[in-house]
């Protein structure tokens, strides 16, 4: 293919000592004649205008060996430098780009463009105090700023604050950063996070949804950062919906968020969705192989799912292989998670061992003390399970799991109306925010708590509460069959049996309480075929096997007097 025609008068102002046509053949990926080429191998200002061409091109990896011609040519040229810096954090090599800026500060130590990108390039490689003070040290000057800016300074500066944990401080350089530069999205986003921290969710909301509709001055991050921050402002404020839509926002533009999937995944863990939980920590781990977090997470959902075997793959991989990349819980979440897995699996001094290294970790999570004092009450062990739910209610009044456990392990030591305040305290909880399936549990315990003390009516009620809520609880239907059956209300109780059953069809305790309330309504028939149903499933059930006889003979022939 011939060369343009528009551009050949450029090729020939290269021979008039011009650069620019040379430059443009090789931006354009076309063929420099032989003689140019040698001519130029010896010409400073044409490697250092080619350099400074393709890094504004991102051609990174081709613009440091212009960069490096350049600087055999002329070390002590400091653009060069400049530019070489700039093309090596385009590379994500910022121990290079360092050392390119620290040269180019060395021949031009007023520069405060320089040093804000020495200040960036130190807070990717986590050397945190040397990048304070290099912003410091850009800001104090604050000249020559070429393509950086101090609201770019401001910015980086209020990130280190923020890994710092001075919020305030961070607050302030983030709020100069925005002054600065009002259309700083990036910037915007950031301060979204920290106010997220400070508990300030109406502020953190006015920046993140700014940082959306302003849409403009990224750097290398996408709108995707805004909206998964915003996410996390809507989980704060109790949205669940709104949260959702805000990470599945995120993860469209940009599938290979790690966070994003996981946040999301916790969200729709907490509101009782648990495959679809597990589902977005696929994703993140997709995106991210050993992404402890999502790991972790996995183990989670996999545990409410009852796949406790692979549930402690998941958190040992977390623990062993994952690359320690958590949030704010850190690997206690792991160890937590791991007990409830060994619990599952029936390995309960394992999960104690487990549940204590979270807890030496994470003491003041009121969810892992709970979880200590399942493990606990499986182990027998009821004196040290209720100082564990103790523990987990004093610091957290309002925890719905720590009071539902509190119930179940005084329902095993025979404390029934101390057990029945622990479920009423556990129904006012935090359950009644998120997790329906799991205040549906709750309700469902309470019945069958009634139901042994023969409050028959308040145990009816109970139940049909946990199906209001979770008609798909088999254990509700099955209670209320009971609570009815108990009441000689036997059409309603063979009715509630029947939708338990159709739940769960395996299920030979449902079977055989149909069978009962069939009997009761001298329908031996159907009966007989329950009974026979309940034994398929289990041979050894102790009502089948004593009610059958009796359907058998109400169906023999009647003698004939």
């Amino acid at each position: 293919m011939g060369v343009p025609v528009i551009l050949r008068s450029l090729f020939k102002s290269v021979k008039r000592g011009k650069r620019l046509g040379l430059i443009l053949m090789v931006l354009l990926n076309l063929p420099v004649p032989m003689a140019i080429a040698q001519e130029k191998l010896q010409d400073f200002d044409y490697w250092a205008s080619l350099c400074s061409s393709l890094v504004k091109s991102r051609k990174y990896k081709d613009a440091v060996e212009a960069c490096n011609q350049a600087i055999t040519l002329n070390t002590n040229e400091p653009i060069a430098w400049l530019e070489r810096g700039d093309a090596m954090v385009g590379l994500s090599m910022y121990t290079e780009a360092v050392v390119s800026y620290d040269r180019f500060i060395k021949l031009q130590p007023n520069n405060s463009g320089a040093l804000a990108k020495r200040c960036g390039a130190l807070n990717e490689l986590e050397r945190y105090e040397d990048a304070i003070a290099s912003c410091e040290l850009a800001l104090r000057l604050d000249q020559n700023w070429d393509d950086a800016s101090p609201a770019m300074v401001w910015y980086i500066q209020g990130l280190l604050l923020k890994r710092a944990g001075k919020l305030a401080e961070s607050l302030e350089s983030l709020g100069l950063a925005i002054r600065s530069n009002p259309n700083y999205s990036l910037a915007l986003s950031e301060r979204c996070e920290v106010f997220i921290s400070l508990d300030r969710a109406a502020d953190a909301l006015q920046d993140c949804d700014r940082a959306i509709k302003v849409n403009a001055n990224w750097g290398k991050a996408t709108p995707a950062l805004a909206w998964k921050n915003k996410g996390k402002v809507q989980n704060q404020l109790q949205r669940f919906d709104d949260a959702l839509f805000a990470y599945d926002k995120a993860v469209a533009i940009e599938p290979t968020n790690a966070q994003a999937w996981a946040e999301q995944g916790m969200i729709l863990w907490r509101l009782g969705r648990y495959a679809e939980a597990l589902a977005s920590q696929e994703w993140a781990l997709k995106a991210k192989e050993k992404y402890s977090l999502a790991l972790a997470n996995s183990c989670a959902a996999l545990n409410q799912l009852r796949q406790y075997k692979e549930a402690l793959a998941a958190c040992n991989a977390a623990i062993q292989e994952g690359d320690q990349q958590w949030d704010y819980l850190g690997p206690a979440w792991a160890w937590d998670q791991r007990a409830n897995a060994l619990t599952g699996l029936g390995k309960y001094e394992e999960a104690l061992a487990s549940a204590n290294r979270a807890i030496a970790l994470k003491p003041d999570q009121a969810s892992f003390w709970g979880n200590r004092a399942a493990t606990l009450w499986a182990l027998g062990r009821f004196d040290l399970a209720l100082s564990s739910t103790n523990q987990a209610i004093a610091l957290r009044q309002n925890s719905s799991s720590a009071w539902f456990n509190h119930g179940r392990i005084l329902t095993s030591l025979g404390r029934t109306e101390e057990a029945l305040k622990a479920y009423d305290n556990a129904i006012a909880g935090d359950a009644n925010v998120g997790n329906q399936l799991f205040l549906a549990d709750i309700w469902t315990n309470k019945s069958a708590l009634l139901w042994r003390l023969n409050r028959f009516r308040e145990s009816i009620a109970a139940s049909q509460q946990a199906i209001g809520i979770n008609p798909k609880s088999d254990t509700a239907w099955f209670n209320l069959g009971l609570a009815l059956m108990s009441l000689d209300r036997y059409a309603e109780s063979a009715t509630a049996y029947s939708r338990a059953i159709a739940i769960d069809v395996k299920n030979a305790d449902y079977w055989t309480g149909r069978g009962l309330a069939l009997l009761a309504l001298n329908s031996n028939a159907d009966a007989l075929v329950a009974f026979e149903q309940a034994l398929k499933l289990n041979p050894n059930q102790t009502q089948a096997l004593l009610n059958k006889p009796i359907a058998i003979e109400r169906l023999k022939p009647k003698p004939v007097k």
